[in-house]
């Protein structure tokens, strides 16, 4: 940074070697313009494919289908968990499923056992 402001304040009639006190070998003579060997460079040029516009497009379609699979499973499961919790209605279980409460299986063993018992009484 010091060799490009000596440089802008030495004006352009000065050499870059001059002023800033740099040989033609010096690491920094490429930048200040005191190396004279140039080499050619070549450009080479090449064709855009055609090929990948179709699989992008391909690899698009599945991405927006994995998407909606996953957008549908998250809405699944947050209606199914909403239906759990909703409040209750007289006369029906929590869940909807009167076979899964615990309390009400076990009332249905108590009276199953209390009428088998009275079924062993009678049949003495």
């Amino acid at each position: 940074m010091c060799v490009v402001l000596a440089l802008a304040l030495a004006g352009p009639g000065a050499s870059a070697a001059s002023s800033a006190g740099l040989g033609p070998n010096a690491p920094l003579s490429e930048l200040t313009g005191g190396g004279g060997e140039t080499t050619p460079t070549q450009t080479t040029t090449t064709t855009p494919s055609t090929e990948s516009s179709s699989n992008s497009s391909t690899v698009v379609v599945l991405a927006l289908a994995a998407a909606a699979v996953l957008l549908l499973g998250i809405a699944f499961v947050i209606v199914r968990d909403a239906r759990k919790m909703a409040p209750v209605a007289d006369g029906q279980l929590p869940g909807g499923n009167p076979a899964r409460d615990p309390a009400a299986e076990l009332r249905r063993r108590r009276a199953k056992a209390k009428a088998a018992r009275q079924q062993r009484k009678r049949n003495r």
